[in-house]
């Protein structure tokens, strides 16, 4: 009975002290895990605004590479249509519609204009008629009505429009007569889209879901975001982009509610726009219940484990003493025979 009694308080204090680590282990872990999730969703988004920033500027290079590549083939198209008029001319040849058609198809322009020296236009020829009021009201200005009084002077520029597509015009002065030639070549919507890169589709990579919300802005303007809710919209009625520039911070994630959900977040700064990325709380931490649920049931195997040990040895410590209290039992039985053996002997002396 004392061996039952002095067991069940040592089974109690196992019991106690392994709750009590576990506890311990609980939170250990939280702690442990959830530092380590921020601080890898940390290193994630600010690798992954740092590479949007570089693309950024690679992108804005490479387009406006291309646009003057762009501008200066209109220039030299403007230059090359101002030279085979002349030479028409001189070859007695008038100046009309099927002169500027042969033009404009040897140098794959979509249209051409012949101005005099006041703006009015003289001859002209499109392959896309509703494009002329818009090249007209811009041939009309007066620093391309300049280029008739230089001979080297030369007016590009890019028209862009709202759906994406855009206009190179070129103008120079006439070679024939005093005025100005204005060439122009149309580039529509889907090739554009096709040919030039754009931030947009870069983000589109990123899902929202995983790596957050990413925003680039230009002047005010989110002009790219991999929510595409948000394209479109003034930086200063967005909640997030506002507490991101109180806080900015290129080096570490700092932390903000964003209509009542808590987030972290990094502004960056590029030469040409702002890079914003903030994430929810809740999938930097998606992994922490899981990682602690893992973290709690190993341990719970562990003393399981223990405890299937240190039942055994109280079985076989048990089955010791057992065969120990047999044995003395043994003894005491032998002992008490020879001792009644020996009082029998003597008795039967006496008698």
């Amino acid at each position: 009975m004392k061996k039952n009694k002095k067991s069940v308080p040592t089974e109690k204090k196992f019991w106690i002290i392994s709750i009590a680590v576990g506890i311990c282990l609980v939170v250990l872990s939280v702690c442990f895990f959830s530092n380590a999730d921020k601080e890898k969703k940390e290193a994630d988004l600010l690798d992954t605004v740092n590479y949007v920033k570089v693309q950024c500027s690679t992108y804005t290079h490479y387009n406006e590479s291309s646009e003057s590549k762009s501008l200066l083939r209109a220039i030299e198209g403007s230059r090359q249509v101002s030279k085979n008029i002349a030479a028409e001319i001189e070859n007695e040849k008038t100046l009309d519609n099927q002169l500027l058609k042969e033009s404009a198809e040897q140098l794959w322009l979509t249209g051409i204009a012949i101005l005099d020296i006041d703006g009015n236009i003289v001859c002209e020829y499109s392959t896309n008629e509703s494009l002329l009021p818009e090249i007209k009201e811009c041939a009309e200005k007066e620093i391309v009505l300049d280029t008739a009084s230089y001979d080297e002077k030369v007016y590009a520029k890019r028209i862009n429009h709202n759906d994406g597509a855009y206009i190179d015009m070129a103008a120079c002065t006439r070679k024939d007569a005093p005025g100005v030639v204005v060439t122009y070549y149309y580039t529509s919507a889907e090739y554009a889209t096709n040919y030039t890169l754009t931030i947009q589709r870069l983000l589109n990579g990123y899902r929202k879901d995983r790596d957050g919300t990413i925003i680039v802005a230009d002047e005010g303007v989110i002009i790219a975001s991999n929510n595409t809710g948000l394209i479109g919209q003034s930086t200063t009625d967005y909640e997030a982009i506002q507490k991101l520039k109180d806080h900015a911070d290129s080096r570490h994630m700092m932390g903000l509610t964003i209509n009542g959900v808590r987030c972290h977040g990094v502004m960056l700064k590029q030469r040409d726009h702002y890079i914003y990325a903030y994430v929810p709380d809740s999938i930097i931490f998606q992994t922490l219940l899981q990682n602690v649920i893992m973290c709690l049931f190993i341990y719970l195997i562990v003393v399981a484990l223990i405890w299937m040990i240190y039942r055994k040895s109280q079985k076989n410590i048990l089955i010791i003493e057992k065969e120990k209290e047999q044995k003395y039992q043994k003894s005491l039985m032998k002992e008490k025979s020879r001792w009644n053996t020996k009082h029998q002997r003597s008795f039967i002396k006496i008698l």
